[in-house]
This record gives C-alpha cells, sequence and structure tokens, in this order.
C-alpha cells in the first residue's frame, strides 16, 4: 500500500526517520548527505562519455532519443535505497521529497517549448500489484504545471523484471510490448521519464513506439543512470 506524507509523518511519531545515506535522525536525506550528492553533468551520456544534450552519438542513435537528463549515478547509495522506497516499498511520499529538492534543477535541464510529458508504462498486473507507477508520480511531480503530462504509451503484457536480465535480454525481453494508447492525440514532442537508465533498453522501446504514431522529438528523463 502507498505511503503518503501522511501517514509518514504518523509513523514517524513512532519511529524515528533516518536519512538514507548516514542513517542519521532527519529526513529522507539530510542536508549533508544531499551537500555530498554529484550531479551528472549534462556534458556526459550516461555511459561516461562525452556527448551533446546528455548523449553520446552512439546512444543518440541507438536509442531514438533526441536528448536524455539524468541526475545521479545509480551508485549513489541514497538515491539507489530513495528508489528502492519508492518502487518496492510504497513511500510515494519519497517522491514528494525528491522534488522538493531537484524539481528547479529538472526543469533548467529539460528542454524548452512545447513538450509533453509521458512515463513507461507498467502492466495493468503491475500497476494493479504496486497501486502506483513510480515513473508517472515522479514525472507529475518534477514537471508539472510547467509541462502538460498525458498518458500514451500501454504496456501490453508482463514482462519479466529488467533487472534480472543482461544487456542482450533486455533488449529481447521489451519487444513490441509498449502501444500507443487508441484515441490520444499525439503530440509533435515527448518528455518521456523513467526512473533509472541502465542500457537504454526501456526508452529506446518506448521512444520507438512513440515515433512511429507520429512524434517528431523524444527527449528522455530518468532520475539515475547506471
Amino acid at each position: 500500500m502507498p505511503i503518503n506524507g501522511l501517514k509518514r509523518e504518523l509513523m514517524a511519531l513512532l519511529m524515528p526517520i533516518e536519512c538514507l545515506g548516514c542513517k542519521a535522525e532527519s529526513d529522507w536525506i539530510c542536508a549533508g548527505c544531499l551537500r555530498d550528492l554529484q550531479l551528472h553533468r549534462e556534458d556526459l551520456c550516461f555511459c561516461g562519455k562525452v556527448g551533446v544534450d546528455g548523449l553520446c552519438n552512439k546512444h543518440r542513435d541507438k536509442l531514438g532519443l533526441d536528448g536524455l537528463t539524468t541526475l545521479f549515478s545509480y551508485t549513489e547509495p541514497s538515491i539507489r535505497e530513495l528508489i528502492h522506497q519508492i518502487k518496492y516499498r510504497g513511500h510515494t511520499d519519497a517522491v514528494t521529497f525528491f522534488a522538493q529538492k531537484y524539481q528547479k534543477k529538472v526543469l533548467a535541464r529539460l528542454p524548452r517549448g512545447e513538450w509533453v510529458v509521458t512515463t513507461v508504462p507498467l502492466s495493468r498486473g503491475h500497476q494493479r500489484q504496486r497501486g502506483f507507477n513510480q515513473s508517472t508520480l515522479l514525472a507529475r511531480k518534477l514537471t508539472e504545471p510547467v509541462y502538460d503530462y498525458v498518458d500514451l504509451l500501454i504496456k501490453k503484457w508482463e514482462t519479466k523484471p529488467q533487472v534480472k536480465l543482461n544487456k542482450t535480454q533486455r533488449e529481447k525481453n521489451l519487444v513490441r510490448s509498449f502501444a500507443f494508447k487508441s484515441r490520444c492525440v499525439v503530440p509533435e514532442q515527448v518528455v518521456l521519464v523513467d526512473d533509472v537508465v541502465t542500457t537504454g533498453s526501456t526508452l529506446k522501446e518506448a521512444a520507438k513506439v512513440l515515433r512511429k504514431a507520429g512524434v517528431q522529438k523524444v527527449w528522455g528523463l530518468t532520475i539515475a543512470h547506471g
């Protein structure tokens, strides 16, 4: 069951909140640990090579993206644990915390103009089981009201968890698993949000569907990479 801000406050009365980094009594991440976090450089691709708009030439062509904004390395313990708390333990209030700290930085790194925001979807079964899509919550909190949010994609069937697969298996696992929602107006430019980019297979498959539907430009946005 998702744990929102009010539930979190009630829990804090019984159990002190510890920083995910240093374990000091604080918030999700204390001020000291926040200062120590290293933002990913905008002139680097998520693979570490020099790039333009967050992508090297190889990954720009391979993923079919016009740019990619990613904030942190997944090797940052507090960021990795924050994503786990949201994704697997239902602490949706951690999304609000993250947005309060980093919305301005996200908006500063996203392209200007008329862009619509959407997210990589979960299957119906997975969405029903979890009760929410963490990427949708992140997308809304980080980009509204500057950008309009629209659910453009659906996931046609359940796939194996990407985290358990190697690079080749990840790409095969997602082939043709996404579809563009019927009756949706096709925007010209879309910011596609996911929580983490590792090999880029998920963003690649989703971007392919968006472009096939008629979207002219697709920009990726993730909290972490690696």
